[in-house]
């Protein structure tokens, strides 16, 4: 039995890299009657609903992810309602699409989209798409949406709306770019949905709930401050209007179909106490440090911090003193930039003691393996491939680029400490030509989040031998120091906990696997890091003779089942992380397997527990006088 020692992650049945497209196609008429919009229908006549959701991915297209033949969703959101079905066969090629003596290539080069409209070849249409800014709609974005300045959002044509109008409660329709709305019949609300104060009446016709707002409010429900220019504190309570990150990109609506496990209306509670609703603004319903929102960055579901100023002062005197990083002046755009108190150092990297009696004084919060929530849940058991990760959401993973030409993950378990794999450097790299890249989210990329350092030495375990690599494979990973310390944490950059020697986690517990390894067996490219969920193996099932026999030792630990994911090459020694109030822990470190993810064959993890002794023995030793 050929066994892959060199194992890593996210079986091709959920790749977003392998994509065919072979969709049908039906002309349809839009509503001013031209034949230009089409449509992709399957097999049995039903709808493809694109951009669709899957495996934490956008597609616009159908795609063979876990089938020969081109699919798609039936829904935007397939991770949610796993509806689908397979893409009808192309006939004809629309004549409407491509004029016959005009070349493929040439489309986009005289850009069709008007009014900042980006063009995209689509080449298996052999056409093109535009991305209409979100005033204008068609497929050429030609056509004006409607800007309804009460509710403060855009409507698109043939869209229809209530409102309260100088005091009129009316039915407005976006019909060619204008607003046309006439005064109809009311009641009083049973109850008021309006916030601050606002007045609800109810339309008769259509029993739609309108309000009336205070000055100083606006949206549907009053619920939207526009004239707020910063935020306090952290943001909870900022109501504002902007809806950009501060990497200029566009936020997604809190109601968007494209989110199921993220934080959205639909899955937070009393979402509209928290700020969230039908609009695209900057909100922070999770207590982070300042607002956010989520964004689509490179096909995935992502987030970031937004472009929105700090605007928390304490009175000095008879001066403002800005306590934040900086408060935007509306008259001027002039920044003002006043440092802030350096912070005091962080606690040291424990865990809180569980036998502690003493009620005098409250068990200390661990320092290690916390991460932001921007997902309920982010280890399912139903999950049965990958999903993108949100950047930050596994913050102690390493990248650890080995030479020229080899790659493996690692773990972060304290300020100058990384665990990986033993294989990884079996070869015994030189440490200059090894660097390590904490906060990393795309493969390869840094970014202001991402910090990388060099090595100054890696340490194996005594019994590890280079003959037989798949037998203690555990590294221990020293940091090269910056300006004498080595990592400083961020939001995107913390430690695992390491597990007590006792600890266990019991058959068929839902842990969790990250890396940017190869999305199937064959592939040759890595990926953006991704997630997904394993159970962990019977350690009686791991050994018997069809799965691995006596290849796996009580210092291993088998996770995966049938039916769900796997590591594949590129995720070699990084993290099996198993939750335990709320808190995650080192589990197992992620080694070799037969293959990547096939049936009955499980991934294989060196058991941290087997050496957490040696590793605290190395991490916490002090240096040695000169």
């Amino acid at each position: 039995m050929m066994l892959y020692f060199v194992l890593l992650f996210l079986p091709y049945v959920l790749s977003a890299r392998t994509r065919m497209v072979l969709p049908g196609y039906e002309t349809l008429r839009t509503r001013n009657g031209n034949e230009n919009s089409h449509k992709v229908l399957t097999v049995d006549r039903k709808e493809c609903k694109f951009p669709f959701r899957q495996g934490g991915s956008i597609h616009h297209h159908c795609i063979t992810i876990s089938s020969s033949r081109p699919w798609c969703s039936l829904t935007h959101n397939f991770d949610r309602d796993f509806l689908w079905g397979y893409c009808a066969a192309v006939t004809t090629q629309p004549s409407v699409f491509v004029h016959s003596s005009r070349r493929f290539t040439d489309l986009c080069q005289v850009n069709p989209c008007q009014n900042g409209g980006i063009c995209t070849l689509v080449p298996h249409r052999r056409s093109f798409e535009c991305s209409c800014p979100e005033n204008f709609t068609g497929r050429h974005c030609d056509q004006r949406k409607c800007y309804e300045t009460i509710h403060l959002r855009y409507y698109d044509i043939g869209e229809s709306w209530g409102r309260i109008y100088h005091r009129n409660v009316e039915r407005c329709t976006c019909v060619d770019g204008e607003i046309s709305c006439e005064r109809v019949r009311y009641t009083v609300c049973s109850e008021n949905p309006c916030e601050n104060d606002g007045t609800c009446r109810l339309i008769t016709a259509t029993r739609e709930e309108v309000c009336a707002c205070r000055p100083g409010y606006s949206g549907p429900y009053c619920s939207i401050a526009p004239e707020a220019e910063c935020y306090d504190n952290k943001g909870t309570d900022y109501r504002g209007v902007v809806n950009t990150t501060v990497s200029g990109a566009h936020c997604l609506p809190w109601n968007s179909d494209l989110l199921h496990d993220e934080l959205h209306m639909g899955t937070v509670e009393r979402a509209s106490l928290r700020g969230l609703g039908e609009h695209s603004y900057c909100r922070n319903p999770d207590g982070d440090k300042m607002p956010w929102c989520y964004t689509l960055n490179d096909r995935a579901i992502s987030w970031e911090n937004c472009d929105v100023p700090s605007c928390v002062m304490r009175s000095w005197g008879n001066e403002p003193l800005v306590k934040s990083k900086m408060i935007r002046r509306a008259s001027s755009r002039r920044v003002v930039q006043v440092p802030r108190p350096p912070p005091p150092p962080p606690p040291p990297n424990v865990l809180p003691d569980t036998n502690q009696t003493n009620d005098a004084k409250p068990a200390k919060k661990p320092v290690c393996g916390k991460r932001h929530k921007k997902r309920i849940s982010v280890a399912k058991g139903r999950i049965l491939g990958g999903s993108s990760a949100l950047p930050g959401t596994h913050p102690w993973m390493a990248a650890l680029y080995i030479g020229d030409d080899s790659f493996c993950a690692g773990t972060l378990v304290s300020s100058c400490w990384v665990v990986s794999a033993a294989h990884c450097f079996f070869r015994s790299p030189l440490v200059s030509k090894i660097r390590v890249i904490l906060g990393q989210h795309n493969f390869n990329v840094t970014t202001s989040d991402t910090k990388t350092f060099g090595v100054e030495k890696y340490i194996f375990p005594g019994r590890f031998s280079v003959f037989n690599p798949t037998l203690h494979d555990i590294v221990l990973v020293k940091l090269k120091k910056q300006d004498g310390h080595c990592v400083r944490r961020t939001q995107f950059i913390q430690p695992i906990c390491l597990p007590d020697k006792a600890m266990t986690f019991p058959d068929y517990y839902c842990c969790q696997i990250t890396g940017w390894g190869h999305m199937h067996e064959k592939a040759n490219k890595y990926s953006n890091l991704q997630e997904a969920g394993v159970r962990i193996f019977p350690f009686e099932r791991c050994i018997q003779p069809e799965v691995y026999g006596n290849h796996v030792t009580s210092n291993m630990v088998c996770a995966g089942t049938d039916r769900c994911v796997d590591a594949c090459q590129g995720d070699s020694g990084g993290p099996l992380a198993c939750v335990k109030d709320d808190v995650s822990f080192l589990y197992g470190v992620i080694s070799w397997g037969d293959g990547c993810g096939k049936t009955g064959k499980p991934g294989v993890y060196t058991k941290v527990v087997s050496y957490v002794n040696w590793i605290n023995t190395i991490i916490k030793r002090k240096p040695k006088s000169k």
